[in-house]
């Protein structure tokens, strides 16, 4: 088992130990029938057209980058932009990077390196939950937006995450924990109000549930097992009483009725 907390180390995915850990995740979740619907939506919220300029903040393995080219030939240019020099050095990598319309850089989300009104479309997908002040990230994304141009962001609410157990309180304690570790926790629930703040017009919000129905798939991405493993260490739980809730998370698994549910939200507004 990796050594990785994905909830904390994507804030600094260049220091991992284990940068497969973060590979891995991206690339599951990317494959998940939830994850391709809603981004799919965004794109069409976005109304991409052909010849359009489109920021791709924290853009990870370059994967939704290379899709939105596709969408915006031709004339349309797609820059993608991650903190991660690791996670860019794949982007460029990827096999359809040089085929596309689409450049891959470093860049801190909180001070661009772009100009104002650059881009007639932005887009921020699951980063703001990772780093400290999104607020400020959201006014540099409404800065270099031309006017009339749209901004889209992608985030969970991580105090809607639960898992089905018979063990309530063993239960709440491991949701919590998980909830507790990620910098902005709620940020999917507060994504409007940051939006309006930002002086964005034209604000709608599209509520989606992510429903995984196997604890392997769901342990690879919550990290179910190491969060007991956390609770264990700081005495919340008992070794025992971890060792049964897993147990009972295999056992519904195979019966058919384990769920891990999480609601996230896609907030658009107009500059």
């Amino acid at each position: 088992m990796s050594d990785e907390y994905l909830s904390t180390g994507f804030a600094d995915v260049d220091s991992a130990k284990d940068m497969d850990a973060y590979v891995d995740c991206l690339t599951l979740l990317d494959s998940l029938a939830y994850y391709q619907e809603y981004k799919i939506k965004s794109y069409e919220l976005l109304q991409l057209r052909q010849g359009l300029m489109v920021l791709d903040a924290g853009c990870g393995l370059g994967d939704d980058a290379c899709r939105i080219a596709k969408r915006v030939l031709p004339g349309g240019k797609v820059i993608g932009l991650d903190a991660s020099v690791t996670m860019i050095e794949k982007a460029r990598a990827h096999e359809l990077a040089t085929q596309l319309p689409v450049q891959f850089h470093v860049g801190d989300v909180n001070a661009l390196p772009f100009s104002d009104n650059s881009f007639a479309r932005c887009r921020i997908d699951r980063v703001l939950q990772h780093i400290p002040q999104p607020q400020k990230a959201i006014s540099e994304l409404v800065r270099v937006l031309e006017p009339d141009g749209l901004l889209l962001a992608y985030d969970n609410d991580w105090g809607t995450f639960s898992v089905t157990s018979q063990n309530v309180e063993i239960t709440r304690t491991i949701e919590n924990l998980w909830c507790d570790s990620f910098t902005n926790n709620w940020i999917g629930r507060h994504l409007c109000d940051h939006f309006i703040s930002c002086g964005l017009s034209d604000i709608k919000i599209y509520p989606g549930t992510c429903v995984i129905n196997d604890f392997q798939t769901a342990d690879k991405v919550y990290n179910l097992r190491k969060t007991v493993q956390k609770a264990i260490a700081g005495g919340m739980i008992s070794v025992s009483e971890g060792r049964d809730w897993i147990e009972e998370l295999i056992y519904r698994t195979q019966m058919g009725s384990f769920m891990a549910a999480l609601t996230a939200y896609t907030v658009i507004g107009k500059k």
